[in-house]
């Protein structure tokens, strides 16, 4: 029995061994057959473009110029309409295109016309006493030298003069003032434009100083945006700008900086740019939101690559992998521009290698690797 036993034990234990054997011999081929096989992945060869660095801006389209016409005159509006070319009057209306110096309003026309006849007939008759009180003081002066009349009537005639000479000056000044009264009871537009708003009717009563429409220049837009302080020392005027709007979100409108804000705002420590637009089919309105890309650098033929394939680059250095005759090799590259998804490789990497797009992950320096494509990858 004691025999049975042991020879049991002993086949048991020889099992055991066998069994041990052949699975750490059948792991270890399998461990070699995987190192031996390559990685598949996929390349393309390193190209070169160009490539931007861009900062988003927001800003508010506004007319190049606006003007509050306002009356300088006090009066009722006999006409708030234009002359056109065929001899017709055209109300003024919200949108109506003004040339400059075009007549757009009458305020009591006839009123005014009056003042001034009666202050040129005020300013002759003037003139005739002051022609009257110097043959006076003439006649006067000559008789005291004579001895034929005494000082007082002489000052007496003197100072009717100088007082007739005082008196014309005046009704020179309210001529002057009646013709100009008169010229501003018609008021024309002062600039090249388009009403934008409209704030009294015809037929009302306007005091001096009251606004009548708004006219806008809008042949040139201009946006203003704010640049963050830490670009500032880049941003400089003529700068190339790109410029969308919500309206039309197809259509890019190209445009440089005009001018740069000296003094930066003090709630928001943000520098001010004018950015000026040509809108000559006055598609750009004034109130448009407007969101820019302002172009800080650009590049010409340099070596762009996505940015998902670069590896690394929070602890240790950025890199990638390159085939080389069926050899992956570990190339650290250094960043240059960064556009988006794009990134610019300043050293590191030579125009038309063949650098990993799929598969790096599984990659390491001086690994097999089989070129495929993605398709046959999954």
């Amino acid at each position: 029995m004691r025999t049975v036993r042991r020879a049991l034990y002993w086949t048991t234990a020889l099992a055991v061994v066998f069994v041990t054997f052949w699975w750490g011999y059948t792991r270890r081929s399998d461990e070699v057959i995987l190192k031996a096989r390559p990685v598949p992945v996929e390349v393309e060869p390193v190209g070169t473009g160009a490539i931007e660095q861009t900062v988003g801006l927001t800003g508010c389209c506004l007319a190049n110029t606006r003007v509050e016409v306002a009356s300088k005159v006090a009066g009722r509006i006999e006409s708030l309409a234009v002359m056109m070319p065929d001899g017709s009057r055209r109300p003024v209306e919200v949108g109506l295109s003004l040339a400059q110096d075009q007549e757009l309003a009458v305020i009591d026309h006839a009123t005014h016309q009056a003042q001034l006849a009666a202050a040129e007939a005020d300013f002759k008759a003037m003139e005739v006493q002051l022609a009257e009180a110097q043959r006076e003081r003439k006649r006067v002066v000559g008789l005291f030298e004579q001895g034929s009349v005494p000082e007082q009537q002489r000052d007496k005639a003197v100072t009717a003069a100088e007082l007739a000479a005082a008196r014309l000056n005046l009704a020179k000044a309210n001529l002057e003032l009646a013709q100009i009264n008169l010229r501003e009871s018609t008021i024309v537009s002062p600039i090249d434009g388009v009403v934008t708003a409209k704030h009294i009717d015809e037929g009302n009563l306007v005091t001096q100083g009251q606004h009548i429409v708004s006219v806008a220049d809008i042949r040139t837009v201009k946006v203003m945006a704010a640049v963050p302080e830490r670009y500032g020392a880049r941003v400089r005027r003529g700068m190339p700008v790109r410029v969308t709007v919500d309206t039309f979100p197809d259509r890019t409108f190209e445009a440089e900086v005009y001018s740069i804000h000296p003094a930066l705002d003090e709630q928001t420590h943000t520098i001010r740019l004018e950015i000026r637009l040509q809108n000559g089919e006055f598609l750009l309105r004034p109130g448009m939101f407007a969101r820019v890309a302002l172009v800080l650098d650009r590049k010409e033929d340099v070596v762009i690559i996505p940015r998902d394939i670069i590896l690394g680059g929070k602890i240790d250095e950025p890199y990638v992998y390159v085939v080389e005759k069926g050899i992956a090799h570990k190339r650290l590259v250094q960043i240059g521009l960064k556009d988006g998804a794009r990134y610019e490789i300043t050293a590191g990497l030579q125009r038309g290698e063949s650098l990993v797009v799929n598969g790096m992950h599984y990659l390491a320096d001086g690994l097999d690797a089989e070129v495929v494509r993605l398709e046959d990858v999954r």
